[in-house]
């Protein structure tokens, strides 16, 4: 994508190599800036190319009539279209054109259908000043239902109940 407004920023996508991480679906992305500034939803795809396959680092030039001097989060999901739809991504970087500023955003998570994952640059809080907890309790509950535990015999040891491959 050839960005032909006034701000400049270099998105770069690193999609895990697990297996099944790369997807067909379309991808979206929204810049917060300080004081509550916010982009207008960015589409990433460069066309007549294959975009967020396993273990790949896609770059896009995204372009703003805004300027952004500070990413202080991302907003980021995929819509679940094409026939491989799950997606795993390690990482986002958001370079400043203008000023060489880089932006990290570290996700290392499957990107669940049409939720907006909000990820704050470095991502580093405490749990307790999470600025977005119910994201964290989202994800805390779907471990907790994955891996429930069972007494299958009286009197031994908990086991794991068996795991739903999906």
């Amino acid at each position: 994508m050839e960005a032909s407004k006034s701000y400049e920023y270099k998105v770069q996508v690193k999609t895990g190599d697990k297996k099944g991480a790369g997807t067909d679906a379309n991808v979206r992305i929204i810049f917060h800036g300080e004081d509550g500034q916010k982009s207008e939803p960015q589409t990433l795809d460069e066309f007549f190319r294959n975009d967020f396959e396993a273990g790949n680092i896609d770059s896009f030039l995204i372009g703003l009539e805004q300027n952004l001097d500070k990413i202080v989060s991302i907003e980021l999901w995929q819509d679940g279209a094409g026939f491989f739809a799950a997606w795993y991504v390690d990482w986002v970087e958001v370079t400043i054109e203008k000023t060489g500023d880089v932006f990290i955003f570290p996700l290392f998570r499957w990107i669940k259908e049409n939720y907006h994952y909000r990820i704050q640059h470095l991502d580093t809080c405490l749990p307790k000043n999470d600025p977005y907890y119910q994201q964290r309790e989202m994800e805390l509950e779907e471990k907790r239902e994955m891996y429930k535990l069972a007494v299958k015999v009286q009197g031994a040891p908990i086991q794991g109940k068996p795991l739903e491959i999906i």
